[in-house]
Formats: C-alpha cells, sequence, structure tokens
C-alpha cells in the first residue's frame, strides 16, 4: 500500500440537467443536487486511491459529512478537491472542498475502509442467501 496523508486528487464536472435537485428528487430547483455533489466526492476519492492499494484490496465509502452551502445553476463548472488527512490503519478520512467558478459550495469530510474486495463482495452477497 502506497498512500500518504496530503495526497491530493481534484476532478470536476459540469451541472447539467441530468444532476440539478430537480432531476434526482433532492429538491425542486434547476440547481447542483447535493447527491450529485457527493458522489462526485467519492468518486475524487477513489480517483485518489486508484493504483495506490494492495493487490484485491478496494476502499468502500462508510461516511459523508459535507456541508453544501451554495447553489449553483445548469451550465456551472464544479470542482472537487480531496486531501487524505488520516490514516488510522484500514480507516482514511479526507478534508474535501468543493467549489464553483464563484466560490466555495461545499466543504466537510469523508471517510473510506480498505478492505479486501472479494470477502466484502461475498459477505454482502450472503445477506441475500440469509433469508
Amino acid at each position: 500500500m502506497d498512500i500518504n496523508t496530503g495526497m491530493k486528487m481534484t476532478l470536476t464536472s459540469m451541472v447539467t440537467m441530468a444532476n440539478t435537485a430537480k432531476t434526482l428528487g433532492s429538491g425542486s430547483l434547476l440547481v447542483y443536487g447535493t447527491p450529485a455533489m457527493l458522489l462526485l466526492v467519492e468518486k475524487t476519492a477513489v480517483a485518489l486511491l486508484e493504483g495506490h492499494l494492495d493487490e484485491g484490496m478496494t476502499s468502500v465509502g462508510t461516511n459523508l459529512n459535507v456541508d453544501h452551502v451554495s447553489a449553483t445553476p445548469i451550465g456551472g463548472k464544479i470542482c472537487c478537491q480531496v486531501e487524505l488527512v488520516e490514516i488510522d490503519r484500514k480507516r482514511l478520512v479526507f478534508q474535501v472542498e468543493v467549489t464553483d467558478d464563484a466560490g466555495l459550495i461545499g466543504k466537510g469530510t469523508h471517510e473510506r475502509f480498505i478492505v479486501q474486495a472479494e470477502k466484502f463482495q461475498q459477505k454482502a452477497n450472503g445477506k441475500l442467501q440469509a433469508k
């Protein structure tokens, strides 16, 4: 495993009809939806870890604590930056900042756990067989 605190990753996205609050069902307005912002946060953290985990390992999101503090209309550009700020064995904590061209729209933290992919998937699949 080759991860260290201080690692950063940035991804961008455009606000389209597909990721508005109205389309996603999280509100009635044609502005960037909170579910879309949270998905971008997770995608950015996953992208940061890509190629840095041991073979057979992956990460799963376990906590999102992100405030959505400003609205962005259709056509706006969204920029999400995550920074790995804490490593506690298999628990990873990321500092999150999401901006648009006018400034800050989201901030907070995201937590992920490193897991063995096959074992995790088997355990999840076992839930259906337990019925």
